[in-house]
């Protein structure tokens, strides 16, 4: 018999987050206004949908749980950019039913997801993950960092009400996603036990999937207000997946020398997953077949690890 306590906990978790997601996307279209779409997205809302995974990687390296902190760092790029990439897709020709097109300078996430992508196929090479290797990935995002934010400093802002405003409603979104995201996944995965749902889906599919809710949620809302919507969400998944193929792994690298061998399967489904996003999104349009194709390749990538 399922525990009353957990289907209450999943959907109090589940609504929470649906509202901060809401919040994200709400704040993030302001913000776009005042600072342009690659602070807004690519930045702000790329380290907001990220928190959870950033926190997770934090107390992970700092417990010494090292695949823990890789196996957070990396598990979303392969899903953000399969089936999350699939889903906005959809939902934009859906409610808008055309293809999307991209605005704004989308360009420079993806020089930087690409940038990203090579120096994790040189930590494969070199199997390790160091303090080195911490120095080169954490300067890549403080570069990404410090252009985005030269970028939205040109964009003059006139109106601070309007940003604070929009400051505000990131900023809680962002800390009810941490609260919230950490009972959405635990009531997920008991509510699962309880139901003999086999492992290997759990680990596979479900808790995946999970983890990563706030964030489709919030790139979905963004498609569905507006046209250019959609945009941002795009850029907002490169975003945080920069950060977690250079940051996370800086973290990660700053407190053990740590040999990739072990680890190789997760480093190379990341880059796979890394060149899926570069490819589909390098001339800023994404059709619904594309869309379709990306959705069904992410279930392909399953099915293959279960027969495996």
């Amino acid at each position: 018999m399922v525990e009353l306590n957990g289907i209450f906990t999943l959907l109090v978790s589940f609504a929470s987050l649906a509202f901060a997601s809401e919040l994200l996307a709400m704040g993030a279209e302001k913000l776009e206004d005042k600072l342009g779409q690659g602070i807004a997205g690519g930045i702000v809302l790329g380290l907001m949908t990220a928190l959870p995974e950033t926190l997770i990687v934090i107390e992970a390296s700092v417990k010494g749980e090292y695949q823990v902190a890789l196996g957070s760092a990396l598990g979303g790029n392969v899903i953000l950019f399969t089936l999350g990439i699939g889903l906005v897709g959809l939902t934009h020709w859906s409610r808008w039913k055309e293809n999307i097109k991209m605005t704004g300078d989308y360009q420079v996430e993806n020089k930087f997801l690409l940038l990203s992508t090579v120096i994790m196929i040189i930590i494969v090479i070199f199997e390790k993950l160091n303090f080195i290797t911490s120095i080169i990935t954490g300067g890549t995002y403080i570069a990404y960092f410090i252009y985005r934010l030269k970028q939205g400093y040109k964009d003059s802002i006139k109106n601070s009400k309007g940003l604070l405003i929009s400051s505000f409603e990131i900023g809680v979104g962002g800390i009810i996603i941490v609260i919230a995201s950490n009972y959405f996944v635990t009531s997920i995965s008991c509510l699962s036990n309880s139901l003999r749902v086999p492992a290997i889906w759990l680990s596979l599919v479900i808790t995946p999937i999970a983890a990563e809710l706030e964030e489709k949620i919030s790139a979905i809302r963004l498609t569905m207000r507006r046209k250019q919507g959609s945009s941002i969400a795009l850029v907002s998944f490169m975003g945080s997946k920069i950060e977690n193929s250079t940051l996370l792994l800086a973290i990660i690298g700053g407190f053990t020398s740590l040999s990739m061998l072990s680890s190789l399967p997760e480093l190379l489904a990341a880059i796979i997953a890394n060149f899926i996003g570069f490819s589909i999104l390098y001339d800023g349009k994404l059709g619904k077949l594309e869309s379709i194709i990306l959705v069904l390749s992410y279930f392909a990538m399953i099915f293959i690890t279960f027969i495996v």
